[in-house]
């Protein structure tokens, strides 16, 4: 556009020509919000058609570098919850990571309509409080298994979005432990209200305080690692204390066949590899 001369510059500067100016910038401004949901004034990022250039550990920022022996793979900075999730429909090194926890998170909630009907059929005795249990179980799963597809698929997205979606990962986790643990001592101690509910008590509270930590701004960083570390060991031990109160009430024999016993130190040894590799790496 050419440069205009002083005398029709001083002219555009008339109050009629700022209006229309106003009222244009205005109407740009709201037709821009109603296309971008009213977020922000910035233009959005291009959605490539193309599978983006995979870059190495080299090459990605500081923030995103969680695991020095992962060489390759990696995804762009995207800025973009749909550029994140449109790397599902390509292999980088976070596919097995989503793949893994998205395809049982609905193989879970799609197998609890079964189960809870097989149960029915089977079992005419059933109450709507085994219904809530079992509900409540496969909620937990679905939850933690739901919060890990989010964070691996949004893990390249941004610095605050990622320590975000971490805690929330962690929390699922958390989550899930609490779902197990809950449904197990519901079976254990059937026929014991009081020892069920002071079970409970224990596991909600640890598992509490255990999210907590994650959490609050304060025991973030890696300061507070060895902390967090600790609080999800002893939330993941504290299963075993109804199992030796079960056995002490019941016999060793007799726990072993309404615990599902070998199950939970299968579970127990498991979480403690997972923590102990999370902690050395």
């Amino acid at each position: 556009m050419e440069e205009q001369q002083p005398a029709q510059a001083m002219q555009n500067m008339s109050p009629s020509n700022c209006q229309v100016q106003v009222r244009q910038r205005t109407s740009s401004r709201r037709l821009f919000k109603s296309t971008s949901g009213g977020m922000s004034l910035r233009l959005p990022l291009p959605v490539p058609k193309t599978r983006p250039k995979l870059l190495t550990y080299d090459e990605i920022p500081e923030w995103y570098q969680d695991n020095q022996y992962v060489l390759a793979g990696y995804r762009p900075v995207s800025g973009s919850v749909r550029l994140s999730i449109r790397s599902w429909f390509y292999i980088h090194n976070e596919s097995i990571n989503i793949y893994t926890h998205l395809v049982p998170a609905i193989a879970f909630l799609l197998g609890a309509w079964y189960v809870v009907d097989y149960l029915h059929r089977t079992y005419p005795g059933v109450k709507v409080i085994d219904d809530l249990i079992l509900g409540f179980s496969v909620l937990t799963v679905t939850i933690c298994l739901g919060l890990s597809t989010t964070y691996h698929t949004l893990i390249n997205h941004s610095l605050a979005v990622e320590a975000f979606w971490l805690r929330q990962d962690f929390i699922g986790i958390v989550v899930l432990t609490l779902g197990s643990f809950v449904s197990g001592i519901y079976v254990a101690f059937w026929c014991e209200p009081i020892q069920r509910r002071t079970c409970w008590t224990m596991i909600l509270t640890l598992g509490s305080g255990t999210i907590f930590l994650l959490v609050h701004p304060k025991f973030q960083g890696r300061r507070w690692r060895t902390l967090r570390t600790g609080t999800f060991v002893a939330t993941g031990l504290s299963g075993f204390a109804p199992i030796v109160h079960g056995i002490k009430l019941f016999g060793f024999s007799q726990m072993l066949k309404q615990s599902g016993m070998p199950y939970y130190f299968t579970e127990g040894a498991l979480y403690i590899l997972g923590v102990v590799v999370y902690a050395v790496s």
